[in-house]
């Protein structure tokens, strides 16, 4: 009973399968916590791309890189474990490349599927090399209102190079990376001109707005070109308010600049008191000295009997 379970499984999904794939959207079967995830990078003509599943828990998990899905031909790659299945840490990587274009190019319409084969049943991801596939998404700020004033960052993640796998729907992923740019109120019937107003600009395929105002409404369209085609997807910017009016606290001056003006002051009057104590003392010495002084030179001179006797005596 359960082989023929197992069978009905694999002809469902093989069915499944060939319908997905002749119309151009497969189906992926992945786990939230384990994935397999892809990630893409290009160098040139050569495209690299890399599965990963994490957090497994069985010590004969195993995983691989086929064409046409994910029952297809085993392609070359590179293999690499880590962690321990005992513990559930247990992740496997699997790296393949191919030339996406140039000489022996991959058709643009080849899949690649990563399969992660285990005990609880087989997971797996795949990437339909072709026209990109990009969806714009706003990342700051995290409220539904935006305000005048505001910074404004937009992004246009694509299938197979989104930052956060939790951002776009899983399937179907899309590579080569392609180059992003951004025009606002591109209306489809003139040539791109990645024309933007002031305060907006672009770094690393990010839409950035400063200072948001009435000058930033509009549609904001992102163009994402590969060696293949380009395509576009936009996000609309309105509806600005006023940010709401919070009351600031009363501005006091620190207790650390009160303590110092006071210490001035305190010092002042110390020292000034010091000063005429000093002052007081000398004068008062002064004085003294001069008395003593005036007191000898009158207890030395000679008084006038003194002088009288002298002269009777002669």
């Amino acid at each position: 009973m359960a082989q023929a379970i197992q069978r009905l499984h694999w002809t469902c999904l093989c069915l499944v399968f060939g319908i997905a794939l002749h119309e151009g959207v497969l189906a992926a079967v992945t786990d939230p916590n384990i994935g397999p995830l892809i990630t893409d990078s290009q160098d040139g003509n050569v495209l690299e791309l890399t599965c990963t599943a994490d957090k497994l828990s069985d010590p004969a998990a195993n995983i691989a890189w086929h064409r046409d899905g994910p029952n297809g031909d085993l392609v070359n790659y590179a293999f690499s474990p880590d962690g321990d299945a005992a513990t559930g840490t247990l992740k496997l990587t699997a790296t393949t490349s191919f030339n996406v274009s140039g000489p022996g190019a991959v058709d643009k319409a080849t899949t690649y599927a990563c399969n992660v084969t285990r005990a609880a049943g087989n997971l797996w991801q795949a990437v339909v090399t072709g026209d990109p596939t990009p969806r714009a998404l706003r990342l700051e700020p995290s409220r539904d209102q935006l305000y005048y004033g505001d910074t404004l960052i937009l992004a246009c993640p694509n299938y197979g190079s989104q930052p956060d796998p939790d951002t776009l729907p899983a399937d179907p992923l899309t590579v080569p990376s392609p180059q992003v740019e951004w025009q606002l109120n591109y209306d489809f019937s003139n040539p791109w001109n990645g024309s933007l107003p002031a305060g907006a600009s672009v770094e690393a395929g990010q839409l950035i707005i400063t200072n948001l105002g009435d000058s930033h409404v509009g549609s904001y369209t992102c163009q994402s070109t590969n060696v293949y085609s380009s395509k576009y997807a936009s996000f609309p910017v309105g509806g600005l308010m006023v940010a709401p009016t919070t009351t600031a606290a009363p501005t006091t001056p620190s207790s650390g600049v009160a303590v110092n003006n006071t210490g001035a002051i305190v010092g002042g009057v110390i020292g000034g008191i010091i000063a005429a104590i000093i002052l007081g003392a000398l004068a008062y010495f002064g004085y003294q000295h001069f008395n003593k002084s005036q007191t000898a030179r009158i207890s030395f001179q000679p008084s006038q009997s003194d002088e009288e006797g002298k002269l009777n005596s002669n």
